[in-house]
């Protein structure tokens, strides 16, 4: 593991683990009356020395988004029943929060440390002195990127079944060298880390709101594998072919999070070589559709076939299935789906003996089983169909578009915000706005059209639906 001021080898994880574990047992941090952990933090190798003791401990944990308003964070400690919390120099709790949430005690993250500490002797008899018992195994939340998040929870866990597959698919191995993009209170690079380090690989990390930096570790660490979102791999596109990059390392690059428009795709491919895979997939369902380079040239505006272990259908509002070719909302089954929400009942259906977790996406499957995502719905009961996301694309088509997001509104209604370039002259802007209007006015659907500098977009690479709607109130 190589962060900006420490090189850590395996030998020395092992003994950062156990030093650290001790010293939370042994000045009661981690105690019997320890239920769940959350973890306020920014990313750090003592945050991932904190999850291997938390995990030992078997002691069910998540971070959350630091950047959350303090409402936010409030929900997801109370909604997970966590009643301890870790948190960053920078993301001390307030005083509301500390009044709010009476039981939880708050522990700042530097009481994790390389600092020698005694290792108990017997480590498995303090822990099995804890006699911790829990029957969720995992939980996570949701982005919050359209109102409180939601905490999604597991019984079982997954992991060994999706990391041997995808070792497998991809050839992952102790050569590798993982670039960190996102932060890790979001489940998938935790994952995607953990992958590399039981293959014996390496993890590097990465300031994802620097695109210099990403750059310079992908030319100078041998970078071999990321994972990353679409606005973050725009923004590192731009840099890359400015300095006229050449890959001579990167061999996979995983792209999700939100739509990945075909002119970012192809532009990848262009800069990176056929190295490029995207996935469909959510907190709730895990991992769902992968799509390769040869896929992304070949159907663009898809997301791929279904990952082994995962089925995927389309229903219609009363969720029947429906034919290949027609939108309808999007169901997942999967060995990684989730068991249930915390705090409010989880939509599922059981169709041919499968149970499905019914997404918040629409969407159709052509016949050859590729999934063409064609929008995120916000609202529940939703009856209309748009292709969001094809509007998206072809707005970003228009010469001085930088970036463009399409949401629709319960009333039916559709708010279109639009980032240019800089330095748009007045006549340009007249241009754009003809071509925009010719664009949107052939789909039919009432529209109000915002111009912005730049898409708020969450860390994790979610538009903020909530941020938009109420700048648009404004």
């Amino acid at each position: 593991m190589i962060t900006d001021n420490k090189t850590i080898s395996w030998n020395g994880y092992k003994s950062l683990v156990q030093s650290n574990l001790s010293r939370l047992l042994e000045k009661g941090v981690i105690n019997q009356n320890t239920k769940r952990a959350i973890i306020i933090a920014e990313n750090s190798w003592e945050l991932f020395i904190l999850f291997s003791c938390l995990g030992s401990c078997k002691i069910a944990y998540s971070g959350i988004d630091y950047s959350m308003s303090d409402e936010k964070k409030i929900a997801a400690i109370q909604r997970s029943n966590s009643n301890l919390v870790f948190y960053s120099k920078q993301n001390e709790p307030s005083a509301i929060m500390k009044e709010q949430l009476p039981d939880v005690t708050f522990v700042p993250i530097g009481i994790i440390s390389d600092d020698k500490f005694p290792i108990q002797t017997n480590l498995h008899e303090a822990i099995d002195n804890l006699n911790h018992k829990d029957s969720i195994t995992s939980f996570a939340f949701s982005s919050g990127t359209t109102g409180l998040p939601k905490c999604i929870y597991r019984t079982s866990s997954f992991d060994k079944r999706r990391l041997a597959k995808l070792t497998q698919l991809y050839n992952f191995n102790c050569k590798d060298n993982f670039l960190v993009t996102l932060p890790f209170y979001h489940v998938s690079v935790t994952g995607w880390a953990r992958l590399t380090l039981v293959n014996g690989g390496t993890v590097i990390f990465g300031n994802f709101n620097n695109v210099d930096d990403l750059r310079y570790k992908i030319s100078n660490y041998n970078i071999t594998t990321m994972l990353i979102t679409p606005p973050v791999l725009k923004k590192l596109n731009k840099r890359l072919e400015e300095a006229k990059f050449k890959n001579t390392s990167v061999r996979f690059i995983m792209v999700g999070g939100k739509n990945f428009p075909a002119t970012l795709k192809e532009q990848t491919i262009n800069i990176f070589g056929k190295v490029v895979n995207e996935y469909y997939g959510s907190s709730e369902t895990g991992i769902n559709t992968l799509a390769n380079s040869s896929d992304m040239l070949l159907h663009p505006f898809s997301s791929g076939r279904c990952m082994e272990g995962s089925k995927v259908i389309i229903l219609d509002n009363n969720n029947i299935p429906v034919k290949n070719g027609n939108v309808g909302r999007i169901a997942v089954a999967s060995y990684q789906n989730a068991a249930g929400y915390f705090n409010k009942k989880m939509t599922k259906v059981v169709i041919d003996n499968d149970e499905y977790i019914l997404t918040s996406d629409y969407g159709y499957m052509d016949n050859s089983g590729y999934l063409f995502v064609v929008q995120r719905v916000v609202f529940d009961d939703n009856k209309y169909t748009t292709n969001v996301f094809q509007l998206e694309n072809n707005l970003r088509l228009v010469k001085g578009i930088n970036d463009a997001v399409v949401f629709q509104q319960e009333d039916n209604t559709f708010l279109i915000q639009i980032a240019l370039e800089d330095n748009i002259t007045n006549l340009k802007l007249s241009l754009i706005n003809d071509l925009i209007t010719k664009i949107i006015e052939e789909t039919g659907i009432k529209y109000s059209i915002e111009y912005t500098k730049e898409i708020n977009y969450s860390m994790s690479g979610k538009v903020k639906y909530a941020e938009l709607i109420k700048e648009a109130g404004a």
